[in-house]
This record gives structure tokens, C-alpha cells and sequence, in this order.
């Protein structure tokens, strides 16, 4: 009897024992699974992006002069062509004064230069000389009367000839007042070239007026273009330079957003594509979308964080602002770059991967048991990584196997 019970207590202890080993093999892993799904993936990189006015100016002084007055201040909003700015001209209006009294001599000068004989003064030349031809036709007439009355014998030789030597004297003494009246106008006529050199200095004067009138003219500092006054660098008083800048002018609420792409990463940018902006705000962060616009031609040396010498390219975006969102220069934001998309595939947490005999793997649950999966992998991310080959949507595999 004593046997008997043995060997049912034997046969009961084996029944548990076996049950328990059922029971094992058919319960699910003590670990966390999920279920392979179709997804999207995107492959992604983050740089920091600066928010710049589209269209901005930087205004200087062409001289070195005091600031007489400044009409403007930081935030002031102005049209093209506002004055802002007026420097003390004061030595450059002396100079064009001068310019101005050496013309006027200039002119004066010319002016003499055309001076004539007076009209009284011709009107006595004038009188003299037809004076001095009466005499002459007088004389004349007196010698033909002689030399008819010595031809008939009535007057002597020496009579003729005396008439003949006073028509020589009339004739000269008019020839003589002749040469007085061409005298007197070439006492007026200037000596040669004296025109064309008050002519040479003339140009030359006007030619530094105009000079004068341009720079003086730069003394009035107007707006190159409409929008709102920054950076103003000068006060009055102070002395404006073309070294330093006065102040600088951009246009509100028309901005674009720059940032400087690593050489290895900027070959899968390309003007047109769609970028993701993020702002940080005190209650959160807000995203919106931009469009890539302008990609430089060449790269800019740099430097990281950590001191190391960087090639980078400037990638210029249009955002694509929220109407509530308000933006203004120099705000910091991260631009965030897609360089390739995959749709309806296969992905598993970066976590779910270890490597068996030297290839990625997977642990599949198969029949209710953990089993190890070799598998191809694809396009990854920070978290996640695409499976080319070895899942298949509905197939439930271990997240983070130990």
C-alpha cells in the first residue's frame, strides 16, 4: 500500500513539473515587444539659423566732420530720401566762397580784356583825320591850278614846287593820323593767348565749385532706403568718419533666416525645398515651414564650439511666419534640413538592433519564442533605423532585448 502512494506522488510531482514547463513555453517574453508597422522616415541634421532683414543698409560719412545735428534715433522710422544726418560744412562753404571771388575777378578780368575805345575819343581820332584829308584835298586842288598857270607861263617853277611839297605834307600828316587811330585800337586789343588762358582758369574754377557743391551736398545725409533706424553709432558733437558707421536702416516685417551648412551636408540642399523652423518661446517652442531661396557659391572658414576650423555654406531661407508670430533681427532659431524620405517601410528603434556573428539582428518573437533574426537595414535617424530585409509588417519583435 505504502508503494502505491509512492508512485502516484511520483507521477503527481512529474504532472506539476510538466505543467509548469507548458506553461513556460507557452507564455509570451517577460520583455517589451511591438508589432513591425508601415511608417515614414525621414533623415534629418539641425544647424542654428539667425534671422536677417531682406533688404538692409549700413550708412557712413564720405568726410571726416562733427555731427551738427542728428535727426533721427534707434527705431525711427524713415523714407527714402529723409535727412538724418547733418555735418558741420563749414570749411568747404569758406572754400566755395573763395572759388566764388576768384571767378568774379575771373569774369572781371575778361570783362577788361573787351574794353574799346571810348566813343568821344574816336569821335576826336575821327574829326582829326577828316580834318587832315581836307587839307590834303586842298593842297592837291592848289598844285593842279599851279601846274595849269606854269604850263601857260603865269606862275614860276619854284611856285609849283612848293605847292608839290605842301601835298606831300598834308599827305603825310594824314597817313600819321591814320596810324594814331590804328594805334589806339591796338593799345585795347589784349596781348595774345591772355583770353584763352582766362578761359583755362575759368574751367578750372568751375570745375572745383562743381567738386565742392558734390561733397558739400554729402553733408546732407539722406535715407538710401525706407524702413526703421538701428545701430545709430554717433551723437551730436561727435565726429563722423568713413572708418566707423553712422548707423544702419532695414526693413521691418520682410525677413529671411540664415544659416551656415557643414560642406559635407550642403550637397543635399537645393534651392526650392522646404525646411522646418523652430523658435523657442518662454511657454514653448513653435514651428513653421521656410523655403530654401539661396545657397552661396562658395564656403566660409569657421570655427565650432569647440575651437575646431569648419567649411560652411550660407543657406538663405524665406520663412513662412505664423500672421500672430513676431520676429526681428538677430533672433536665434533652429532650422531643421530633410535630406531624404522614406514611405511605407519598415522601421524598429535604434534600440531593438544588436549585432550576431558580425550582422545586425533582430529579436523576433516566432511560435511565442524569442528567436535571433538576421536583418538588412536602410536609411536610419537619431532613433530609428529603416529594415530593407528580415521583418515583415505584423511580426512582433523584442525593443530592447538584453
Amino acid at each position: 500500500m505504502k508503494r502505491k502512494w509512492t508512485v502516484i506522488f511520483g507521477v503527481l510531482i512529474l504532472l506539476v513539473i510538466a505543467g509548469f514547463v507548458v506553461f513556460q513555453l507557452t507564455q509570451q517574453p517577460d520583455v517589451a515587444v511591438t508589432t513591425a508597422e508601415l511608417s515614414n522616415i525621414k533623415e534629418t541634421f539641425t544647424e542654428t539659423g539667425v534671422v536677417v532683414p531682406f533688404e538692409d543698409r549700413t550708412v557712413y560719412s564720405l568726410h571726416t566732420a562733427r555731427v551738427r545735428e542728428l535727426l533721427v534715433s534707434e527705431g525711427s522710422k524713415v523714407t527714402a530720401g529723409d535727412l538724418m544726418v547733418i555735418l558741420d560744412d563749414s570749411e568747404l562753404s569758406y572754400t566755395l566762397a573763395e572759388l566764388e571771388a576768384r571767378l568774379s575777378s575771373l569774369d572781371a578780368e575778361a570783362l577788361q580784356l573787351e574794353r574799346t575805345p571810348g566813343a568821344a575819343e574816336l569821335e576826336s581820332y575821327r574829326n582829326t583825320i577828316e580834318e587832315a584829308k581836307a587839307s590834303l584835298a586842298t593842297a592837291q586842288q592848289y598844285y593842279h591850278r599851279l601846274e595849269q598857270l606854269y604850263t601857260e607861263g603865269a606862275v614860276s617853277k619854284i611856285e609849283l614846287e612848293e605847292a608839290a611839297e605842301l601835298v606831300r605834307k598834308t599827305a603825310y600828316n594824314l597817313a600819321q593820323q591814320e596810324k594814331a587811330l590804328q594805334a589806339l585800337f591796338e593799345a585795347y586789343e589784349p596781348p595774345r593767348g591772355s583770353r584763352e588762358a582766362l578761359a583755362a582758369q575759368r574751367k578750372a574754377i568751375l570745375a572745383r565749385i562743381a567738386l565742392v557743391n558734390d561733397q558739400l551736398a554729402n553733408f546732407r545725409i539722406t535715407a538710401p532706403i525706407s524702413g526703421l533706424v538701428a545701430n545709430v553709432n554717433i551723437e551730436e558733437g561727435g565726429i563722423a568718419g568713413p572708418q566707423t558707421p553712422l548707423l544702419s536702416l532695414f526693413q521691418p516685417d520682410d525677413y529671411r533666416v540664415e544659416a551656415r551648412v557643414l560642406t559635407s551636408d550642403i550637397h543635399d540642399i537645393a534651392e526650392g525645398v522646404t525646411v522646418k523652423l523652430l523658435l523657442e518661446l518662454r511657454d514653448g517652442g513653435i514651428t513653421f515651414p521656410g523655403i530654401v531661396t539661396a545657397i552661396s557659391p562658395y564656403a566660409e572658414r569657421t570655427h565650432s564650439s569647440l575651437g575646431l576650423e569648419e567649411e560652411r555654406v550660407k543657406v538663405t531661407i524665406t520663412p513662412e511666419l505664423p500672421g500672430d508670430l513676431k520676429i526681428a533681427p538677430g533672433y536665434s532659431l533652429d532650422v531643421q534640413f530633410t535630406t531624404a524620405e522614406r514611405t511605407n517601410i519598415i522601421t524598429v528603434p535604434k534600440t531593438a538592433l544588436f549585432t550576431y556573428e558580425g550582422e545586425d539582428a533582430l529579436l523576433v518573437i516566432e511560435n511565442g519564442r524569442e528567436t535571433i533574426r538576421p536583418v538588412k537595414t536602410g536609411l536610419e535617424t537619431r532613433q530609428e533605423v529603416v529594415i530593407t530585409e528580415g521583418l515583415a509588417e505584423g511580426e512582433k519583435f523584442v525593443l530592447d532585448p538584453k
